[in-house]
């Protein structure tokens, strides 16, 4: 009798294994490729010791990400430069104007991924190139990633050496004027 019952104590525990290894292979296979509204691209800088806060309106994104297949994720997000919005319109006019962003001669900021390479969980290094008012430099960020309901929560953040792209040209060049390192907030919230 003892022998029966731990037979079947030992099918049902092989049974509860084998689903487990079924539901943790299909969570590794999940590929997420659906950008859902609501993707934010945020800054801060500080004018003359001032904090001050923004966002770009018009985010673009496209994302194929699969945590178990990290050679095969790719994303790609697209900024309007036109949509900034810093405040009030006098600071909007004069960051897309020639001295900052020159949204009409380069209308987007682009970054595009190159790699992957996790860093634990819910984390990985991104390699990509990443464009600002024409000029191009490979850039890598940390990206975190968490369960939103349904979805995926991405998270990146970086901080813009404005120099490096021009942003911020005459008498704004100047870092004591506006900080020469533009902190850089990015949310995406993607589904499979």
């Amino acid at each position: 009798m003892n022998l029966v019952f731990a037979s079947r104590a030992a099918r049902r525990l092989l049974g509860l294994a084998a689903a487990l290894a079924l539901a943790g292979a299909a969570d590794a296979a999940q590929l997420y490729t659906q950008v859902q509204p609501g993707a934010q691209v945020s800054f801060q800088a500080r004018q003359m010791g001032v904090a001050m806060k923004g966002h770009f309106a018009t985010v673009q994104a496209q994302v194929r990400f699969a945590p178990a297949d990290l050679h095969a994720s790719q994303v790609r997000v697209a900024v309007a430069c036109s949509s900034i919005h810093a405040g009030g319109s006098q600071a909007d006019s004069l960051l897309r104007g020639p001295d900052w962003l020159d949204a009409k001669a380069h209308p987007q900021a682009l970054f595009v991924s190159t790699g992957f390479t996790a860093d634990g969980p819910g984390r990985y290094w991104v390699d990509g190139r990443f464009t600002v008012r024409g000029t191009t430099h490979p850039m890598r960020v940390l990206l975190l990633t968490h369960p939103a309901g349904a979805d995926l929560a991405m998270d990146v953040d970086f901080r813009l050496d404005r120099a490096s792209y021009g942003v911020g040209g005459g008498s704004w060049a100047d870092t004591s004027v506006v900080s020469g390192e533009i902190p850089v907030h990015v949310h995406l919230l993607v589904a499979r």
